[in-house]
């Protein structure tokens, strides 16, 4: 291991140092192949937590692929001692074997600077800090298809590389490299059970075991009508803490405008770990959204259309196109659905206005942005649009391209370059989630929704390593 990688290590436990108290325990989940008395690794990930909720998963085993998860004891000195074995040539010793990552040619792991605001934990509201170490090619260890079609095979089948990865914790593996990442997860979040009821909002902050109270924070900020019209904190020491469902909580209590939408973020040693958005169920300012509520009292009709399982099955398609209809007449746009007929299907999938009269055109998919040249399709129909409306004296009106796919960004990726290119905002499933954690729709302003997604679109063309799109 060279000099880099420890410094790497060093610099990632430093950064979190000042909660670190809080990770007592560590589980390793592995994907790996057997290779003499070493398990080579293709994804591993060490999840730091202060507590695991969930037993560990059973070791599997299909012919030289192995499959499994155990727990850490001993702190973060402990840990990187781990890490650093890992990335040895002389592994990391489990009951299996020892777990190595590997590089090619006896060349040097790669690993950048930790990321520690990682785009998968911002779009749940989550403080998520990651270290990545990348060795080898995957394809060398897993040849494809025949490492696909063995899973298929075990006495506990799986139907790809991929779904085995994600089973054991460590998400879509990686279709190039083979890695190893340290996740480190929020130390302080807003308690799940904080609500807003008849103008009161009672509030809460956990706290991991081991942490300074006097060190925690839960800030606030309150919506009314879309407007912030109350922001403020309340230190550690101040709050009322108590025991809840077996976790210590500690909590206060806020007058709130009836309707109102409150973000509350939970911060530990100056430093933001965490955000929920809480709102009455019963009260609504925004008639749209009680309509749709109405409709859908539950809430599950409209989150299992625009979340659906994957691979789609049945009338996915249309079901996902019409709930995303109805997102934008809650978030007060007009909107006019053409995909769906079969005479108008090569049109528009949605046309929506906005109260100001500027044009959002939308396409909906399921999959990726270029299948079925969806991405072109889009950007030919904006093309004419923008030509109809010049024709008819009308070229000041603004026209937003939006393609909104269910897919997650790293499934797509590869196609959000030349969505940015082409002018076209791109919406997956984590943004689709973050309407519903953010409560947007409790409010119906689409003029405003309209000049962030602009600007939303115009970071996404800014030359950067990777995109982040953040909902609008």
């Amino acid at each position: 291991m060279n000099q880099h990688v420890e410094n790497m290590i060093a610099a990632f436990f430093e950064a979190i140092e000042p909660w670190t108290s809080a990770y007592s325990k560590a589980r390793l989940s592995f994907v790996a192949v057997k290779r003499g008395d070493a398990r080579v690794i293709l994804a591993a990930r060490m999840y730091l937590s202060s507590v695991f909720r969930t037993p560990t998963k059973a070791l599997f085993e299909v012919g030289d692929l192995i499959a499994g998860e155990l727990e850490l004891s001993g702190g973060s000195s402990a840990f990187v001692r781990a890490i650093e074995e890992i990335a040895s040539s002389d592994g990391f010793t489990i009951p299996e074997g020892k777990l190595v990552l590997h590089t090619d040619d006896n060349q040097n792991i790669s690993v950048g600077p930790p990321d520690l605001l990682h785009h998968e934990g911002l779009t749940k509201g989550n403080r998520l800090a990651v270290l990545t170490l990348c060795g080898g090619r995957r394809d060398k260890l897993a040849p494809q298809p025949q490492t696909d079609w063995m899973l298929k095979a075990a006495a506990r089948p799986f139907d790809s590389l991929t779904e085995l990865s994600v089973e054991y914790g460590l998400g879509a593996a990686p279709n190039t490299q083979t890695m190893l990442e340290v996740v480190a997860h929020a130390a302080a979040e807003v308690w799940v059970g904080s609500s807003v009821k008849d103008g009161n909002a009672a509030l809460g902050l956990w706290l991991a075991p081991d942490l300074d109270c006097a060190n925690a924070r839960l800030g606030y900020r309150v919506l009314d009508k879309g407007i912030v019209v109350n922001r403020g904190s309340v230190d550690g020491n101040q709050l009322d803490w108590s025991e809840r469902s077996g976790d210590v909580v500690g909590q206060f209590s806020l007058e709130v405008p009836r309707g109102a939408v409150i973000q509350c973020i939970a911060s530990y040693a100056g430093h933001a770990h965490h955000l929920r958005w809480f709102a009455d169920p019963q009260t609504y300012q925004n008639a749209r959204a009680a309509v749709l509520s109405s409709v859908d009292q539950t809430g599950t009709l409209l989150r299992g259309y625009l979340l659906p399982e994957l691979p789609p099955r049945g009338k996915a398609a249309d079901d996902f196109e019409s709930a995303v209809a109805w997102v934008l007449w809650g978030l007060g746009f007009a909107p006019v659905s053409f995909g769906m007929s079969p005479k108008t299907r090569d049109s528009f999938d949605i046309l929506a206005v906005s109260p100001r009269g500027d044009f959002v055109v939308v396409e909906c998919t399921l999959g990726l942005l270029r299948a079925e040249s969806k991405l072109s399709k889009l950007s030919a129909r904006e093309v004419a649009l923008r030509k109809m409306l010049a024709t008819s004296g009308l070229q000041h009106v603004r026209v937003l391209p939006i393609i909104v796919t269910a897919m997650t960004r790293d499934e797509v990726k590869a196609d959000l370059r030349a969505a940015a290119e082409t002018g076209v905002l791109v919406l997956t499933r984590e943004d689709i989630q973050a309407i519903f954690e953010s409560e947007r729709l409790r409010f119906a302003n689409a003029d405003r929704v309209f000049e962030q997604a602009l600007e939303k679109l115009a970071e996404s063309q800014e030359p950067k390593d990777s995109l982040l799109l953040p909902a609008i």
